[in-house]
């Protein structure tokens, strides 16, 4: 988003003074919302928004919403929080204009937020018509990023209805989660805002091929990389249990954590002897690990796997191991889960390895680690793909399911 953007925005802020009631009267229409990050590029994405007593707010990717939780009215300015995740949004309830304040992070960073609504047939997300013939983006791609560190590899996954688009793409660490977004002059575009992560892609199609798309990548504030996609319906990466794995077969896993209380914990061979376990290296500050905590806790309480022991342990952001764990314990009542988290150390692989140092490494967010009745390493698996993956998503469950029923039905 450039300059001309930018004067645009602050030419509906004048406009919405005056519309204060549009809101009441249209509670259900998508909004156009924007995160000005820095001075030349701005995150497009789409809000749904209810005025009255009891706002509402929603962020909307694709087939994610979030619906905000609101705390507080103060001097016309509404104040509401994410549901799982440490972040806050505040805005004024006439201009729709305010901030984003992002408390993941070490420190917390805050950036402008605004949204207003567009007109009949304009795509709320961009702020822009959607073509009405364009290329086609969909399939599946290999991709290679490229910025100043280096390439990196992932799997582009791209659906396509009409001019709109949805996606995500897939890395051996991790998912983008849910991007979504359309064809605009012949360019695809697409985003995502969860309150962690602000995502904007954009690639249009090689000129002379078009199995090839190239474009730019920029998350944050700061960071940008270019990208290729080449059309390959067989892409492959690794496999998320051969990355990291148990320097000695079957190591009895034998680990030193901190309980909520802030006292150390040895969880050995005779703690996790009788049971499955499924131990999961996750963070408060990480959308991956947030998917997978949903699946686990589902997981959790059905009656088929009530014999796997199920435990977290974070790598948390924070000054002080008391910080780190505070935000352990409010997460753990917001999500709602039904196991133990307890806290391995700052958000770091190689904290987690420093923990974990009977493996060859931890390499991502999250890690999780199986164990069988005897408290041996059986499968180490990297990274999660998340439901915005689709039949991957739906592969990895099944995958993980059929561990577990392999290990409950394990003589001890």
């Amino acid at each position: 988003m450039g300059k001309v953007h930018i004067l645009i925005l602050f030419v509906f802020n004048s406009w919405l003074v005056s519309s204060v009631g549009w809101g009441q009267e249209n509670p259900d229409i998508r909004y156009h919302a924007v995160l000005q990050l820095n001075d030349r590029r701005a995150i497009p994405f789409e809000v749904t928004y209810a005025a009255g007593k009891q706002p509402k707010l929603s962020i909307q990717n694709g087939d994610e919403r979030i619906d905000l939780r609101f705390l507080v009215e103060k001097n016309d300015t509404i104040y509401m929080e994410f549901p799982e995740i440490a972040g806050k949004i505040n805005f004024h309830k006439q201009t729709l204009s305010g901030r984003w304040i992002n408390l993941n992070k070490l420190n917390s960073t805050s950036f402008p937020f605004m949204f207003y609504p567009v007109a009949e047939g304009i795509n709320p997300r961009f702020d822009l018509p959607l073509d009405l013939v364009g290329p086609r983006f969909e399939g599946t791609y290999d991709v290679i990023f490229t910025d100043s560190e280096g390439d990196a590899q992932a799997i582009g996954i791209f659906k396509q209805q009409g001019s709109q688009i949805d996606g995500t793409f897939r890395t051996e660490t991790g998912d983008y989660r849910y991007l979504s977004g359309g064809v605009f002059n012949g360019e695809m575009k697409l985003s995502c805002f969860d309150g962690v992560h602000a995502f904007l892609f954009e690639a249009t199609m090689d000129a002379d091929d078009s199995t090839v798309m190239r474009g730019n990548f920029y998350s944050g504030s700061k960071y940008h990389a270019t990208w290729t996609g080449v059309l390959n319906p067989n892409a492959t990466q690794t496999a998320p249990n051969a990355i990291s794995w148990p320097t000695e077969p079957f190591a009895a896993l034998n680990i030193t954590i901190k309980s909520n209380r802030g006292k150390e914990k040895t969880l050995d061979t005779k703690f996790f002897r009788g049971k499955p376990t499924v131990i999961q290296l996750m963070g408060t500050w990480c959308p991956n690990c947030l998917d997978e905590s949903k699946y686990f806790i589902e997981l959790s309480q059905k009656s088929t796997f009530k014999d796997i022991r199920f435990i977290g342990i974070g790598f948390e952001n924070g000054n002080s191991d008391k910080d780190r764990i505070a935000r352990l314990k409010k997460y753990h009542k917001k999500m709602g889960f039904t196991y133990p988290l307890y806290l391995g150390g700052g958000a770091s692989t190689k904290d987690a390895h420093a923990v974990f140092n009977q493996l060859n490494g931890v390499f991502s967010f999250p890690t999780t680690i199986f164990l069988d009745k005897k408290g041996r390493i059986v499968q180490v698996n990297s990274g999660f793909d998340g439901p915005a993956t689709g039949i991957f998503y739906t592969s990895l469950q099944e995958e993980t399911e059929r561990l577990l029923f392999k290990l409950l039905q394990a003589d001890e």
